[in-house]
């Protein structure tokens, strides 16, 4: 009896777990993005699972390559001209938010044409099977110069996702130390599922990406606090501003020329993986001088306040045309992120009843 109330402990908290995290899928495994070896990507991808919250990764020459996000019309005509979003880092990490087709392609001359295109269907989380929070993200095959799979080839650490880390739970929490078992499994999972979740920040709150109002974006920033693991959210009427992330010189100078990526979609959701300086500009003629600039630190999840995951989001204060503060606006539901969407149903409430009524069950 006592062994079911553990393991009832361990599956609540591999789902609940497993609600937040989404499998990384390697473009092209370890082959990478490229036009050597004459690599099927899209049949690379008729092999994988794409699901809403998984994040694929493109791995690539910076120097040869980069990546673009396009239409289907602009797909089929190998035409990177009016990209949805254009990525240049030679690392680059793009979480799949909704479900549909993903059409993506190199936009340098001839490469399009030669075969570097990547068509992905993505399904909805909740279609993803039950079983997969408890196995490792889908590395299987490797794509060969005829597009046929080869043995696994697992990615390097940095782009294993969380989920695989519940396969060592059971090693973490020993189900034969009495009734403490049960308490240390829900522990430990509040922990994995705190730190899978981060905080959202539309850029300029209620009034978005704009020129008007004289917003002091980066006075702006300063209010906030920025973590890995957080999203902002540039929202902006596309027909008159876009979101270029550009160097430090570049910021220094307004040059938007050479970019480290260009967005184009009036909403745009940014994942801050990596702590430091993040140097944001609008590429519109005259606006970067008109004061749409932004810069963030970004610091460790580990500088996380520990009540983080339980607490709202910091949608604390709207920037005026001084960039005061004004009173809270919460964001509209489409700009929400997995873990807001998470507070907002009140799962983090459940979550702790679930816990306290097993640890009390246990006892």
């Amino acid at each position: 009896m006592a062994l079911t109330k553990k393991m009832l402990a361990f599956l609540l908290m591999a789902t609940l777990v497993g609600v937040s995290l989404g499998a990384v899928h390697k473009v092209g495994d370890s082959a990478g993005w490229t036009t050597l070896g004459n690599i099927d990507y899209n049949q690379w991808a008729s092999s994988k699972n794409f699901h809403v919250g998984d994040t694929i990764v493109f791995e690539y020459n910076n120097q040869f390559h980069n990546v673009k996000q396009v239409t289907f019309q602009d797909f089929q005509s190998c035409n990177g001209a009016s990209p949805i979003a254009t990525f240049t880092s030679g690392s680059d990490s793009i979480t799949l938010k909704r479900p549909g087709h993903y059409y993506f392609l190199c936009g340098v001359p001839g490469h399009c044409e030669a075969g570097q295109t990547l068509d992905i269907m993505v399904t909805p989380a909740s279609l993803r099977p039950s079983a997969s929070p408890l196995s490792a993200p889908n590395y299987s095959s490797s794509p060969s110069s005829s597009g046929s799979a080869s043995s696994p080839a697992p990615l390097p650490n940095p782009y294993q996702s969380n989920a695989s880390s519940l396969q060592v739970l059971s090693h973490l929490v020993d189900l034969d130390s009495g009734s403490w078992a049960v308490p240390k499994a829900f522990l430990l999972m509040a922990t994995l599922v705190g730190v899978s979740l981060g905080a959202v920040h539309k850029v300029g709150d209620s009034a978005g990406w704009t020129t008007l109002g004289n917003i002091d974006y980066n006075r702006w920033a300063s209010s906030k606090n920025f973590h890995v693991g957080d999203t902002i959210v540039f929202e902006y009427n596309n027909q008159f501003h876009n979101v270029k992330q550009v160097t430090f010189q570049d910021f220094q100078s307004c040059n938007g020329a050479s970019p480290i990526a260009t967005f184009t979609s009036g909403s745009d959701s940014i994942t801050l993986k990596r702590p430091g300086h993040y140097y944001f500009l609008c590429g519109v003629p005259g606006h970067c001088e008109a004061g749409q600039t932004l810069d963030i630190m970004v610091t460790p999840a580990s500088l996380r306040p520990s009540a983080s995951p339980l607490s709202a989001h910091n949608y604390s204060s709207s920037p005026s045309s001084s960039g005061s503060a004004s009173s809270s606006a919460p964001l509209p539901n489409p700009y929400q992120s997995n873990a807001f969407s998470l507070q907002a149903i009140s799962i983090w409430p459940a979550l702790i009843s679930l816990g306290l009524f097993v640890i009390g069950f246990a006892f």
